[in-house]
């Protein structure tokens, strides 16, 4: 199995199958070994394939006059590898693209495509700058969709919801950044700078967390130096900063923290660090199969201060009410914050959105009944789109007395409510509001 061969069954596998990204990725380096060149190679061409596939299409649509619904699905996923390769792989010579799409195209797609095939990417090499010409000639909302390969309805919402220029902004970053791994020490075991010295020329500290280290590169985290022993787990800068605000100041020694919403439960183990192993947390989910991945999380970690359970967020369990001095809220959401870690998203039907401030609406309302007065609650997404986000929060107040915002200041922003854009610090786009029952 070659790089190119595989990249070209997963790029199948997840746009016309459905199939998550990262899942695919994960499971195609490990049963293929991959290593080294190859690792990096297959990995590029995948993941950016479906990074770029809006763009790509384009392409294809001024390439060729065969509508792309109506070929083959399998030649669509050989051009779109191709045409990757030949305008976004610099170091890929294009008669190397070319030649090897073509055998490919001989082993899996129809033999009448072949030739087709053929043409179609010796005149995308030829004319790749005419191709980009057309690109920065395209006005408006569908200009910066074809330059970003991020759907027109995304952008207007992020153009409705932060204003052109940030909409802008946005989809610029997404489509320049180069996802990296960002890790969440457990200071129940060791220190940044401990880590920071093992981990070596790969590591850096955080700006926005302090207890992230960002990696450069990208890496199996179950071969780096501390996994095994439990010295970290994967977290988002964002998500840790949301994560910050269970600490000493919001529940003393042998309080209680609710996770409602917890898988994986990179929030849950966030609050037990913080609060140094000494609360009751329990961490929830609406699905039982995936609370081992919390059970197992906090085995590694050497976390023993959670307790599981599979529950729906909009309902609650009645002998915690009234009893949590903190609750963690971090809902389902359209993920419109983390394109850069999960291309497939952006691909999505922007419709499906629309179903879910209904269930973050029930969801918070749910959370808060389990507060006592004084505590706190944090609603979180990892979306950028106001309606799950600002709008939520706000609605909640409106309709609630005796609930307010926090005074903290989170980031730069005003009291108690923070939206994260990742081009400004580099991190996943982030939503952060802080609530107190008073």
């Amino acid at each position: 199995m070659t790089p190119r061969q595989a990249a070209l069954l997963s790029v199948n596998s997840c746009i016309g199958n459905g199939r998550y990204t990262n899942l695919e990725l994960s499971s195609v380096i490990k049963k293929y070994k991959f290593e080294g060149l190859d690792k990096s190679f297959f990995t590029a061409l995948f993941y950016g394939t479906v990074e770029k596939m809006l763009t790509i299409d384009y392409c294809i649509t001024k390439l060729s006059s065969v509508k792309p619904e109506k070929m083959d699905n399998m030649v669509m996923c050989l051009l779109r590898t191709g045409i990757y390769q030949i305008l976004f792989m610099d170091k890929v010579p294009d008669s190397a693209a070319v030649n090897e799409s073509v055998e490919l195209a001989k082993r899996y797609c129809p033999k009448s495509s072949v030739g087709y095939v053929n043409a179609v990417l010796r005149n995308a090499s030829r004319g790749k700058e005419k191709l980009f010409e057309a690109m920065r000639a395209e006005k408006g909302l569908r200009g910066i969709s074809v330059i970003s390969s991020i759907p027109e309805d995304i952008l207007s919402c992020w153009q409705e919801s932060y204003g052109k220029q940030n909409a802008v902004k946005i989809a610029a970053h997404f489509a320049a950044a180069t996802p990296s791994v960002t890790l969440r020490v457990n200071t129940l075991k060791t220190t940044r700078e401990k880590m920071l010295a093992a981990l070596g020329a790969i590591a850096s500290p955080s700006d926005v967390a302090d207890s992230a280290i960002c990696l450069s590169g990208s890496f199996p985290v179950e071969e780096l130096y501390g996994f095994s022993d439990g010295l970290f787990f994967v977290q988002d800068e964002a998500s840790q900063l949301a994560s910050s605000l269970i600490n000493r100041n919001t529940v003393p020694a042998g309080g209680t923290v609710i996770d409602v919403c917890s898988c994986p439960g990179g929030k849950s183990f966030s609050a037990a660090i913080n609060l140094e192993n000494c609360a009751d947390i329990y961490s929830f989910d609406l699905h039982e199969n995936k609370m081992s991945l919390v059970v197992n999380g906090a085995e590694r970690l050497g976390i023993t201060s959670i307790k599981t359970r599979a529950q729906d967020g909009r309902e609650c369990v009645p002998e915690l009410l009234g009893k949590a001095d903190a609750v963690i809220c971090d809902v389902p959401c359209s993920g419109l914050g983390v394109i850069a870690k999960k291309p497939d998203i952006r691909y999505k039907p922007f419709c499906e959105a629309e179903r879910l401030p209904e269930i973050q609406s029930a969801i918070l309302s749910s959370a808060v009944r389990y507060l006592k007065p004084g505590g706190t609650l944090i609603y979180s997404t990892c979306t950028l789109n106001k309606k799950e986000n600002e709008d939520i929060v706000n609605a909640f107040l409106e309709k609630n007395k005796g609930y307010r915002l926090s005074e903290d200041i989170i980031i730069d922003q005003k009291c108690g409510m923070a939206t994260i854009f990742p081009f400004e610090h580099n991190t996943d786009g982030f939503f952060i509001a802080k609530i107190i029952k008073e």
